[in-house]
């Protein structure tokens, strides 16, 4: 396919990943200031908010777009320019923005290696999207191909243009879906069961702080719904509390005698953070007297991170590495797969709501900011008829009350 475009010179300047800023290309001014305000001079260099001169951009997704981008032209301060970088930059949790940067960096390198027109790259052409979704059809999956764009529409969104992706586009995608390869599409992540916590605790001994904290995490990834990124660092170094919980987060509940409460610092989707409510149970499962027997086994200070417990070389951060191989240490020895970290998460939902608690109630626990939850269920078979014949239950009696 040729796009035959007339000349405008844009056609034989560098693509996006080689300008810094947008001072390296004209674009028609656009005036930003109200009429009845005298225009001042226009500034030498133009405006570029997401990165100072001195600076290289912090990921490709704030790069400044192609310069066939009419980009303002006001010169804003150097404070504002900051602001304004600052906000974006901390628009997205850190995982997140890393993801839609390499996702704007492939895109970018497909335009290259076709020597699509920089007109084309952005806003980008919906035909040009098509063709990149596209490429790689038959190879990987659709989820693959659908993150990809999703990056790219976090990229159009963050400098303000236009996502051009419209019915043409979703076509292509179901399209690739159809043809997605058997190997790209991978299993559903088994959910941990309470029998699987049950011979973890059996494999476990909990009078060491290594265990004890393994125990205590294990039961509040479960029964809270919580991300081991939430409760556990990367380094067992680490033992800053600016997003994970502190042993002084865990406390009472204030309105329920019995319960307790972890107060999280931050979660994915809330950088202001999530309460987790903790409801005593009267088993072996029971994640409050878990708890408290791993703060009793590691007494530290209540500054120190939770999941914080003793050694002979002092404080350590349970990370999620060892928290995981030491799981797996114990399950693979009963015949069980290695299991992943989402596991503990979706069992906790999935044995809630086999459990009779209603959907919207499980949805509030587990701090899930929409019904993407419903794709976790692991046990539909159970959870259907349960629910279905309690609401069952409850219309008959309606209508046996009103004879």
């Amino acid at each position: 396919m040729f796009f035959f475009l007339p000349t405008s010179g844009w056609e034989d300047l560098p693509l996006l990943e080689d300008i810094p800023t947008w001072d390296d290309a004209p674009s028609p001014r656009r005036n930003l200031v109200p009429p009845c305000t005298p225009v001042t001079p226009q500034c030498k260099h133009r405006f570029h908010p997401y990165h100072q001169d001195t600076r290289s951009p912090a990921n490709a997704l704030l790069m400044p777009p192609s310069p066939s981008f009419n980009s303002p032209s006001h010169c804003f301060s150097s404070r504002i320019q900051n602001s304004i970088m600052q906000a974006l930059e901390n628009g997205w949790a850190k995982s997140t923005l890393d993801g839609y940067s390499r996702h704007v960096t492939h895109f970018l390198a497909f335009c290259k290696q076709e020597e699509v027109p920089a007109a084309l790259q952005f806003p980008a052409d919906e035909f040009v999207l098509c063709t990149y979704a596209a490429s790689d059809t038959g190879h990987v999956s659709a989820s693959t191909i659908q993150n990809r764009l999703s990056g790219l529409k976090a990229w159009h969104n963050a400098h303000g243009t236009t996502w051009n992706g419209g019915l043409c586009l979703q076509v292509v995608i179901n399209g690739a879906k159809n043809l997605a390869p058997s190997s790209s599409k991978k299993l559903p992540c088994p959910p941990i069961t309470v029998t699987m916590l049950q011979q973890l605790f059996d494999g476990l001994d909990l009078t060491k702080p290594l265990d004890a904290a393994v125990a205590a995490c294990a039961l509040l990834a479960f029964w809270g719904q919580c991300r081991l990124g939430e409760l556990l660092s990367m380094s067992a170094l680490d033992l800053s509390t600016t997003s994970k919980p502190a042993r002084s987060h865990f406390n009472h509940s204030t309105r329920s005698i019995g319960s307790h409460t972890l107060a999280l610092p931050q979660t994915k989707t809330n950088r202001d953070g999530e309460k987790v409510v903790l409801v005593s149970r009267s088993d072996s499962l029971d994640p409050i007297s878990h708890v408290r027997s791993h703060l009793a086994t590691s007494t530290l200070p209540g500054n120190l991170p939770l999941l914080a417990y003793s050694t002979p070389s002092g404080p350590r951060m349970l990370t999620k590495a060892a928290f995981l191989s030491r799981c797996n240490q114990v399950w693979t020895a009963s015949g069980y797969p290695r299991t992943t970290s989402h596991s503990f998460r979706i069992g906790g939902t999935t044995e809630l709501l086999t459990s009779g608690i209603p959907p919207d109630v499980v949805k509030s626990m587990g701090h899930w900011s929409s019904d993407s939850f419903l794709r976790y269920w692991r046990d539909l078979e159970t959870i259907a008829p349960l629910h279905a014949h309690n609401a069952y239950r409850k219309k008959a009696g309606r209508s046996s009350g009103g004879i």
